[in-house]
């Protein structure tokens, strides 16, 4: 294969993974381990054995677990399980899914101790993309199987395994049960290729869960993860890739269904949380931007991420003129801030919409085969596919480096930033001038990088920096110059200011409204 070729498939891969089509691009339907060779690949006893040996650095990882001042990494014992779906419980363990065994996994953070539970019924050389995990009010562990449609229960007291049968789909793409919501005794599962959502009760006894379909309005090809409000009323997202879709509101006294229109510039909804307001947040995975909902006003509103670090992307080929973060899933931490993983920005990104600010982490490990890296070191991503979050610590595995990584949000940041204003007015044609302010809140070793980024295009908005980086041993300011084209759409959008320090990037928000 010529580097040509592999740049391409590294792009590819990336492609594949905004409509969570993992399993039928990589995991086939079968036992994979039959398809090799003895020539293909080393037998090691291990799950490393379901690739060949030329594959196993693009699935099983590249190297030892890193950590850096906010975040530290666990290598999972058993080599190449690609963790996936990943939760705390109430006493603090950590619980994960191991896409390539079939198994369920408990990291003790007290110990810093792995056990890894065998699921006998599982085949030998199958793999699943297992997204969904969820603990129920009697303790049971819920896990949602898409390659095989089945749902699993593990019992963490006698290490059992049950195994149910999901609602199938008559659909061309058949049926794959995705993301599992557990809320009071119901369990809420999407079928992302089945157009429905499936609900059963936990308290469920016997062979059969009872799960109840409820179908997804309309002909869109995919039902995104779902979220219940305050009401009981169910959201979650209806959509065709780069077509648009719809925000679904689903009543469950009443079992009507109502449809919000998504806006255009949405391209892959994926992940959707709700805040204390009733407000819905929405994640589009195929580029940089994520939004919010107003129930109320009917009113979608977006916002964009910072830039992605050229570590995670590399662009060794020069391909990549508009590298783009992938916002993926998204929780409410207990201080009413939104955290959403950054998959192929390969970091975890907190947005506090009171300060009008975001802080985003870059994860340590990093796999070049997920991207354009060529010959760069350091280069690449993990494929933090999952997180949650528990008080100040965020929990989160990676897919192709076999870890589980925490990051502590208590860590005091590197800088600290502030802007002379939080939202400006300007005309066509016209410009001003905003001061972003750099401040030092410890020691730096390196210049601070400064970037920025816009919901609104080139054509409707310029921004300017005075410089692009800055040596901050003492606070610092740097003029921006944000310029309205003569013929821009009149509204109002967003720039992000952002100051870059090795793997922290830190940003404030700023409202401009072009009349």
């Amino acid at each position: 294969m010529n580097k040509n070729t592999k740049k391409l498939l590294a792009l590819s891969f990336m492609a594949i993974f905004i409509v969570s089509t993992v399993s039928v691009a990589f995991l086939g339907g079968g036992r994979v381990a039959s398809q090799a060779t003895a020539t293909d690949k080393t037998i090691t006893g291990t799950p490393q054995d379901n690739y060949k040996d030329k594959d196993r650095p693009t699935f099983c990882q590249t190297g030892p677990a890193k950590s850096n001042k906010y975040i530290t990494e666990f290598k999972v014992p058993t080599a190449c399980t690609q963790p996936l779906a990943v939760m705390v419980d109430q006493s603090g363990n950590v619980w994960f899914t191991e896409s390539n065994t079939g198994n369920i996994g408990k990291f003790d953070p007290s110990s810093k101790s792995f056990q890894e539970f065998t699921n006998p019924q599982w085949q030998s050389g199958e793999k699943s993309m297992m997204w969904g995990l969820a603990s129920a009010q009697d303790g049971n562990i819920w896990i949602t199987d898409s390659q095989h449609s089945l749902i699993w229960k593990f019992n963490p007291i006698d290490k059992s395994y049950q195994r149910f049968a999901f609602p199938k789909s008559n659909l061309p793409d058949g049926s794959f049960p995705q993301m599992l919501l557990i809320d009071g005794k119901n369990a809420y599962i999407n079928d992302f290729t089945g157009r429905k959502i499936g609900v059963f009760s936990t308290d469920h006894v016997g062979p059969d869960l009872g799960i109840t379909s409820i179908a997804s309005p309309g002909n869109d090809n995919f039902t995104s993860s779902m979220v219940t409000d305050s009401s009981g009323k169910i959201w979650y997202t209806i959509w065709i890739y780069q077509q648009g879709g719809s925000l679904v509101s689903y009543d469950q006294k009443t079992g009507n269904s109502t449809q919000y229109p998504l806006p255009q510039d949405i391209q892959a909804p994926n992940g959707i949380t709700v805040d204390s307001s009733g407000k819905l947040w929405i994640m589009d995975t195929a580029s940089s931007y994520f939004f919010d909902f107003d129930p109320a006003s009917k009113k979608f509103t977006k916002h964009i991420t910072s830039p992605p670090p050229i570590s995670s992307y590399g662009n060794a080929s020069g391909l990549i003129k508009t590298p783009i973060s992938r916002p993926y899933w998204a929780h409410f931490d207990d201080n009413g801030r939104l955290w959403f993983n950054e998959q192929v920005a390969n970091s975890l990104a907190v947005y506090d919409p009171s300060a009008q600010s975001l802080v985003e982490y870059e994860v340590p490990s990093k796999n070049p085969n997920w991207s354009d890296c060529g010959t760069l070191s350091d280069c690449g991503v993990a494929q933090v596919l999952d997180f949650t979050v528990n008080h100040n610590k965020v929990w989160f595995s990676e897919w192709v480096e076999d870890n589980i990584g925490v990051l502590d949000s208590s860590v005091p940041l590197p800088i600290n930033v502030t802007t002379s204003d939080s939202s400006i007015t300007i005309h066509h044609g016209q410009n001003a001038t905003v001061l972003f302010n750099i401040n030092p809140q410890e020691q730096l070793s390196a210049p601070v990088s400064i970037i920025t980024s816009s919901t609104a295009g080139p054509q409707t908005i310029a921004v300017t920096l005075q410089q692009t980086r800055v040596t901050v041993d003492t606070p610092q300011t740097v003029k921006v110059r944000i310029s309205a084209d003569n013929f821009a759409t009149p509204g109002t959008y967003q720039v992000l200011l952002s100051a870059r320090y090795q793997d922290i990037t830190v940003s404030k928000y700023i409202s401009v409204t072009l009349e």
